[in-house]
């Protein structure tokens, strides 16, 4: 299972822009997760400006990133899937997190009795709260009631269901889903807070992807002058 993608570049280039006008604007860090497996790369633009080249893939992350605090236009597009729009917000200094996933909107079938497919969604995570030590959280994303083999934690878990994993140290672990691995963990995780999503393309292929998940804090020579 790959760990969330860096884009550093993209870091760079938009903390060089916003060097400038740090001092008058106020900063929220924004992370996004795409949790559609089995789909082609989500195509995401904020404020009308494309955020990944090419598209976000399947079961990868961005990475945390810089953006002014306030309200901000969302567009989602995926080949096949029907495009999203909506707003998201960022309080100054605030860390957010927001997964892309499907749902079932009403019933599967429409009145002519036509498939109904699922459409694209987006759900806001807030960051765990910090202790020490290492910290994992599972958050499903999948239509129905599933069963999850964690390492040796077995989880039952609804839609949008969360459960800690109070035992883990770090060490490596694989995703298990009716006998198929659906995803894994290297060893040797640096102490901090993690979630683990697992979504679902609602043809029962599933995945996991594991995401550090904290909050985050402008880089010394970004911060206000005192």
């Amino acid at each position: 299972m790959p760990n969330s993608t860096s884009l550093l570049s993209l870091f760079l280039t938009m903390a060089l822009m916003l060097m400038s006008s740090a001092q008058e604007i106020e900063q929220g860090f924004l992370h996004l997760v795409n949790m559609i497996p089995n789909h082609k790369p989500c195509a995401i633009t904020i404020d009308g400006k494309e955020l990944v080249p090419g598209g976000l893939k399947e079961v990868s992350s961005t990475g945390w990133f810089i953006v002014p605090k306030g309200n901000h236009s969302l567009t989602l597009q995926i080949e096949g899937i029907k495009s999203a729009k909506g707003t998201i917000t960022l309080d100054a200094n605030e860390s957010v997190l927001y997964v892309i996933f499907l749902q079932q909107v009403g019933t599967k079938k429409n009145d002519d009795g036509k498939e109904s497919p699922p459409e694209l969604r987006i759900k806001r995570c807030t960051p765990l709260a910090e202790k020490k030590g290492h910290q994992l959280q599972v958050i499903s994303l999948c239509p129905e009631t599933e069963l999850f083999q964690i390492g040796p934690n077995q989880l039952t878990l609804d839609l949008f269901g969360t459960q800690d994993i109070a035992n883990w140290n770090g060490g490596a672990f694989t995703v298990v889903h009716r006998e198929k691995t659906i995803g894994s963990c290297a060893g040797s995780q640096e102490k901090g807070a993690y979630s683990l999503f697992i979504g679902s393309n609602h043809k029962r292929t599933l995945a996991a992807l594991l995401v550090r998940n904290e909050k985050q804090e402008l880089p010394p020579w970004m911060k206000p002058k005192k």
